[in-house]
Formats: C-alpha cells, sequence, structure tokens
C-alpha cells in the first residue's frame, strides 16, 4: 500500500493539469460519475495521508481516491488533436482496472484500481479531514494533536502509528524504521512513552518523508539520508 509520502507525490503530479480542461471519463459507478466532471478544469489536487483529492473548477465535486494495495495513478505528457471545443478529440486505450481518466491537451492523468473511488461534496471533503488523523506533510497539521492522540491511549504505539484517525500517513515500513531510529518498543503503550519522545519521534516522520517525497522512494538509512538531503538541495535525482 502506498504510503504518505507516495501518495504526496501523486498529488503533485497530478497538478501539473492545473489550469487545464480535460475530457472525463471511466467506468460509471454508484459513487462516481466521470460525466459529471467532463469539460472541466482541474483546479488543484491534494494529499491527507493516504487519501488523494482531486479538486475541479465549476463544480463542487472533487474526485477522492485510496489506492489501497494495487492501485495506481499515472499522469504523463503527450499530445492530442483538438476539437472546437478545445478538448481532446480522441481516447488512448483503456487500461486494465481503470477507474477515472482525464485527458488534457498535455497531459493524460489515469488512476486503475482504487479501493476508494468517489465524488464528494464540500461536506464530505470537510468529513474526510476531519476523521483524519494529522499529516506530517501538510502544512495545517498540529503536532501537539498527533502527541496528545498518542499519549493518551493504553494501545501499543506501533499500532497506533498505523491507526490513520491517529496520524495520517504512516504505513507499515515507516512504522517499524521510525521506532526502530528512536529505539521505542512498538509494543509500548503510547500512554507509557515520554511526550518528549513523541514529539521527536513526530519530527522524525516529517524529516523522514520528506526526504522519501523528494526522492520518490523511502530512505532511513543514515548515510542514505545525508547523500539523499544533498542532492535535494541542490534539486538533483535520489538514485536508488
Amino acid at each position: 500500500m502506498a504510503e504518505g509520502h507516495a501518495v504526496h507525490g501523486m498529488a503533485g503530479r497530478v497538478r501539473r493539469l492545473r489550469g487545464q480542461p480535460g475530457r472525463s471519463s471511466g467506468p460509471v459507478v454508484e459513487d462516481f460519475d466521470p460525466g459529471l466532471l467532463d469539460g472541466l478544469v482541474v483546479h488543484d489536487a491534494e494529499a491527507h495521508g493516504k487519501h488523494l483529492l482531486v479538486h475541479l473548477e465549476g463544480t463542487a465535486w472533487s474526485g477522492h481516491f485510496h489506492l489501497g494495495m494495487h492501485g495506481a495513478v499515472s499522469v504523463r505528457r503527450h499530445r492530442r488533436a483538438l476539437g472546437e471545443d478545445g478538448l481532446p478529440r480522441t481516447d488512448p486505450p483503456v487500461p486494465a482496472g481503470l477507474a477515472w481518466r482525464f485527458l488534457t491537451a498535455a497531459y493524460l492523468l489515469q488512476i486503475t484500481r482504487p479501493t476508494i473511488c468517489e465524488l464528494l461534496d464540500p461536506a464530505g471533503v470537510s468529513a474526510l479531514h476531519q476523521r483524519l488523523g494529522p499529516d506530517p506533510l501538510r502544512d495545517d497539521a498540529d503536532p501537539e494533536v498527533a502527541v496528545a492522540r498518542l499519549h493518551r491511549s493504553r494501545r501499543a504505539i506501533g499500532l497506533l502509528l498505523l491507526d490513520q484517525s491517529v496520524v495520517s500517513g504512516i504505513g507499515n515500513v515507516y512504522r517499524a524504521e521510525l521506532l526502530w531510529r528512536a529505539r521505542i518498543d512498538p509494543h509500548s503503550p503510547g500512554s507509557a512513552v515520554p511526550v518528549d519522545a513523541l514529539r521527536a519521534l513526530w519530527q522524525d516522520t516529517i524529516d523522514l518523508m520528506t526526504v522519501g517525497l523528494g526522492a520518490g522512494w523511502i530512505l532511513t538509512h543514515p548515510d542514505q539520508l545525508v547523500a539523499a538531503r544533498d542532492l535535494l538541495v541542490r534539486e538533483e535525482p535520489v538514485p536508488r
């Protein structure tokens, strides 16, 4: 399952389509009708934990996607012939598991095999944000909320870090690596972990996931992190 840094990376790629009208297509399901988005303009995209939201101009609806174990988001550049309406005239072949395609004059966005594919109105978007815990990669995240939720629980800290209503975006790999780096027993109750240690854990989460977002993959070894930070500061790619 994609961890939070990867979904933030997907949102960044979707933002390449901002300001562009496009053809919306895909299968009609109970909670998602791509025809409602046809001809609209991408306004923005955001991630909250492992959830991806795509906002469009001219409608109250936002696309909400959770990729689960097998979902994928693809954004690639292309050139398409345009019709009189300024929109692409033809669609490319349909990949297996296609849930949504948005085709502009310059980019092709395709989302395949998500576990959640639905349209949310503003109230639905707000409810989604409210039920998710603070996301270390979001500017609006409140670290004290995360620390308080972790510290007031008697559940094991290893379970709490995977609970997306407590902290959003941490998956199994980051959970294991963060606790190892902090030398915290994953079976320790959250209430038994000192508050200062939880604050340091939150900051390390920000640091690791920020590097992971920039690199495009998870790095946790100290030597890898030093090398990756140096490359990212110089705006160079981080090789695997």
